[in-house]
This record gives C-alpha cells, sequence and structure tokens, in this order.
C-alpha cells in the first residue's frame, strides 16, 4: 500500500513540474488547491480501494467478489461503467458542436429496453450455470470451439472500446494540463494498472460506486452554475437553445443513415444495451457478483436509472451552449472547440467553476476514467489467463488459485500496454467525435457475439455453422460501415445474420446426414 501512494504521489509531481500553461487552449486556471484536491482524491479512492478489497486470495475472490458485494453497489458500478468519461465530456460536446440536439437522448429508450431484455432472458441462465463469464456459459452449451471464438471476439471488441474511454479521459487531462495526449494517456494507464493490482472486482466496484456519486454531484453543479450566471436563468437557456435548434427531441426518420433516430433508439440501442450487459465481460462480471439471482436482477434492474445521467449531461450541453452565446469563447478558444468539441465541458470546469469545486469534478472524471479501465482489464485479464490460457498452457488448470491470481495480474500490465497503445491510435482518427467512436469500433464483434448468446440459449448451431456466420456478420457490417449506416443498426444485424445462418447450416448438415444414414 506504501508503495502505491509513493508511485502515484511521484507521477503527479513529475506531472505537475512539466505542465505547461503557455496553450490558452488546453491550460487555464488549474490553481494549486485543485491539484492538491486531485492527488488527495486519487489517493483516497486508492487508500478505501484496498480497504475495501476481499481478502481472500482465490480466483473466485478475486474476478467475482466471492459473490458477496451488495447489490446497490454493483448497480452503481454497472452505471458508472457504461456512462464513464466518454458520456459524460461526449454528450455535452455533441449538444454544444454545430449539428448537436437532443436527438441523442432518443438512445436512453434503448438503453432501458436492453436492461430489461438481460435481466429476463440470460441472467437466470448465468446464475444457474454458475460461471465466471458469459463465454463460460457459450462453451457449456455450443463447445470449446465456439467459446473460444467468442473470446476472440469479446478481446477484440473491448479493447476496442476501452481505448476510447482512455483516449477520452486522457482529452480531460490535456485540457487542465497542457501535456500531450500520449504522456496523458501514459499516465492514466499506470494509474489503471496499480488499482487493478489492489484487490480485484471488488475494489473495482466500490471505487465505480463512490466515483459515481461525486460524478452525479459534479454534473449537477457544473449544470445548475451554469443557470445561475444566465440572466433570465432557465427559461433565457431554454431560450437560446431553442433559438440555436439545440431542442429538438425526436426524428422519426426511416434513413438507416441517420444516426439518431427514434427507430435506432427502440431497436438498435435495445440490441448494444443488451450486448453490454449479456457478452460483454467488462459489464458482465459485475452483474456475476451478487449473493444470488434476485439480488442481481435488482441491481441491472436498478442500473436502469443510468439513463438520467445521459439526461443531465445533455442539459449540461445546453447549459452551455446559452452560457457561451452570452459569454462568447475567445477566437482561438472557439476555432479550437469546432475542431475538438470534446473538450469544451472540461474547458468550462476548469475555467468557470468555482476554484476547488473544479478540482474536485475534474479528479471524479479522470478517476472514473481510471476505474473503467482497470475495471476492462480485471476483464481481459480473467478471459485471456482463465479462457484462453489453458488451451495455450495447459498447466493453468490444474495450478494452485494463488499462482494463477498472479499471472492474473501480469496479464493486467500487458493489456495495460495493449489498450494505451490503442488509445493513442485513436487519437488520429476521431471520426464523428468520441460519442460515435465509442460505439463504432466495437461494433464489429458485439453483434456476432449477442448471436451466438441467443445461440447458446437456444442449444443450437455448430462451430462451423457460427464461424461461417461470424464471417459474413464482419462482410455486411463493413459495407454498412462503408454505406454509412448508423452503427446501432451493426448490432441487431450482426445478431440476425449470425443466427440465421448458423440455424440453416445446422438444418442443411442434419439432412445430408439423414440421408448418408438412409443411404
Amino acid at each position: 500500500m506504501k508503495k502505491t501512494i509513493i508511485i502515484i504521489t511521484t507521477l503527479f509531481c513529475c506531472f505537475s513540474m512539466f505542465s505547461q500553461s503557455t496553450d490558452e487552449v488546453a491550460f487555464s486556471h488549474f490553481s494549486t488547491l485543485n491539484w492538491v484536491i486531485l492527488i488527495v482524491f486519487l489517493l483516497g479512492t486508492t487508500l478505501i480501494g484496498e480497504l475495501v478489497k476481499n481478502k481472500d486470495k482465490g480466483l473466485d475472490a478475486f474476478f467475482k467478489g466471492g459473490n458477496n458485494l451488495p447489490w446497490w453497489a454493483v448497480s452503481l458500478s454497472l452505471i458508472a461503467t457504461k456512462t464513464s468519461v466518454a458520456t459524460f465530456i461526449a454528450v455535452p460536446a455533441f449538444i454544444f458542436s454545430m449539428q448537436g440536439n437532443l436527438t441523442y437522448l432518443q438512445m436512453t429508450i434503448g438503453f432501458a429496453l436492453g436492461n430489461v431484455l438481460f435481466v429476463y432472458v440470460l441472467l437466470k441462465e448465468y446464475y444457474e450455470e454458475g460461471i465466471f463469464s458469459p463465454y463460460d456459459f457459450i462453451q457449456k452449451r455450443l463447445g470449446v470451439k465456439t467459446s473460444q471464438l467468442s473470446r476472440t471476439f469479446f478481446m477484440i471488441g473491448a479493447t476496442m472500446s476501452q481505448g476510447v474511454r482512455l483516449l477520452g479521459t486522457a482529452l480531460v487531462l490535456s485540457v487542465i494540463t497542457g501535456q500531450s495526449t500520449i504522456l496523458c494517456i501514459a499516465i492514466i494507464a499506470v494509474f489503471a494498472i496499480v488499482w487493478s493490482y489492489i484487490g480485484g472486482i471488488t475494489t473495482v466496484v466500490w471505487t465505480d460506486a463512490i466515483q459515481f456519486v461525486i460524478f452525479i454531484f459534479g454534473a449537477c453543479f457544473a449544470l445548475f452554475y451554469a443557470i445561475g450566471d444566465i440572466p433570465g436563468g432557465f427559461g433565457e437557456m431554454m431560450a437560446i437553445a431553442d433559438d440555436k435548434a439545440k431542442l429538438v427531441l425526436f426524428d422519426l426518420s426511416l434513413d438507416p443513415h441517420k444516426t439518431y433516430t427514434l427507430w435506432v433508439g427502440i431497436l438498435g440501442c435495445t440490441f448494444f444495451e443488451f450486448g453490454s450487459n449479456a457478452v460483454d465481460q467488462v459489464v458482465t462480471q459485475r452483474a456475476l457478483c451478487c449473493k444470488n439471482l434476485k439480488e442481481a436482477r435488482k441491481a441491472v434492474a436498478f442500473s436502469v436509472i443510468g439513463v438520467a445521467t445521459t439526461w443531465i449531461m445533455a442539459f449540461v450541453g445546453i447549459g452551455l451552449v446559452a452560457y457561451y452565446d452570452i459569454y462568447p469563447l475567445s477566437d482561438l478558444v472557439d476555432k479550437s472547440m469546432q475542431l475538438e468539441p470534446d473538450r469544451i465541458f472540461p474547458y468550462f470546469v476548469v475555467n468557470e467553476l468555482p476554484n476547488g469545486i473544479s478540482g474536485l469534478i475534474i479528479a471524479a472524471m479522470f478517476a472514473a476514467g481510471i476505474s473503467t479501465l482497470d475495471s476492462a482489464l480485471t476483464a481481459l485479464s480473467q478471459t485471456s489467463v482463465m479462457g484462453v490460457g489453458p488451451l495455450v498452457y495447459p498447466k493453468l488448470k490444474t495450478m494452485e488459485e494463488d499462482k494463477v491470481v498472479k499471472i492474473s495480474k501480469q496479464a493486467i500490465i500487458v493489456w495495460g500496454i495493449i489498450l494505451a497503445l490503442l488509445a493513442y491510435a485513436f487519437s488520429f482518427f476521431q471520426d464523428g467525435g468520441l460519442l460515435a467512436l465509442g460505439f463504432k469500433v466495437p461494433g464489429y464483434a458485439y453483434g456476432t457475439l449477442i448471436g451466438i448468446a441467443f445461440l447458446a440459449l437456444m442449444r443450437k448451431g455448430t462451430f462451423t455453422g457460427i464461424l461461417i456466420g461470424a464471417i459474413l456478420t464482419i462482410l455486411i457490417i463493413a459495407w454498412m460501415h462503408y454505406e454509412g449506416i448508423s452503427f446501432f443498426w451493426w448490432f441487431p444485424v450482426g445478431a440476425a445474420v449470425v443466427i440465421i445462418i448458423a440455424l440453416i447450416h445446422s438444418k442443411l448438415t442434419v439432412k445430408t446426414d439423414q440421408k448418408s444414414t438412409t443411404v
């Protein structure tokens, strides 16, 4: 514990020593008090993580919290994981951008429905099987080859999506320090790796819960502060937003190229959210940490209130539109925000909010980003070591659990480096901003995973049929991407293709076998 605190303190001291304040856009008024709050916040969170960690040293304790975590803490952790920094900076950025409005809120319909679907379709099956991951469930139903295929798709999709989230947190840190994006990515990755070592999923869940509460407080404070500084208050804010066409909420267009429509929210987002809960180990791992199925259902169902976070951040975006309409940005800053709108909310927090409060909000921002990343590291470690590992190194099956945990921690370091490199690569390809990028990058993998999960539920499909369906799905999604079809449609289409091809292949195989037997 002492070593951890020394490392973190040293990193922050070095970071602040090399801070540059020459760029008006990147750095302004992050005071000494804010730096102190930032350091104390992370050290305090680290201490709490150490105090609440599961004292057992086995795999069940490290990856499932010994199935002894309270449902409400798991629920808050679920919300924090799904929203993270990407939502907190990207949603206001989307509203603030030139073409932005409230149509993104239509997606919250699917976010809610996806949770309900998971509760009543797969969660019971997972608990009855007593599994560590959805890929164990797939293995029991469809065999080792199909489970390894699903693990491969998860690791690809997770590394891509978590790379985006790491980049989002790095952008926040870049705004307040003026440091390069690559240095910010490196610092965050180091913190995430250190946190992951403390206590596995138990530490992750509790630190997530704490940071989510602070995040909500910070978002509400920022909104009310912006409203308070606008002459005329809330009414004037809404009037300015209406004048700029920011209050458009529903879009009934049937054009598949449009990203945020009501139909995308009802169908596309439902499958996306269901996939996040059911086949993304980063999220599913939490749902499997509760004491029993009843507790897990409460945790997942209650996490639906997470959509309120998106609404709050959308109105923060409205507040920023009105605030900077009355108090315009300088030409330099305005030009920068047009190029990188994802920087607008952290810029507002640092430059407009009271000293001290801004430090707490920024601290919560990138602490939550680190927490999301360390949960991903835990999930990727579990999947690669316990799922893929025994095939590569068979001795893992008979190795003592404490040794497997040590290997899992080594895997955390490797995955941390991989995610850091991906985040840096994504910094050159922010196609449509972080919000769109965060949904696009896992789109190629998660549609296939959802399809495999449904096939496992039905106990239908062979590896060959599923593999053919997966390859065809990738080709179809690549075509949809090229044609500019909304990425939310990739998920239901991908799932449908895998299911249909696998079922057709199974029927053809049965008919062929029957003919051979008859002859």
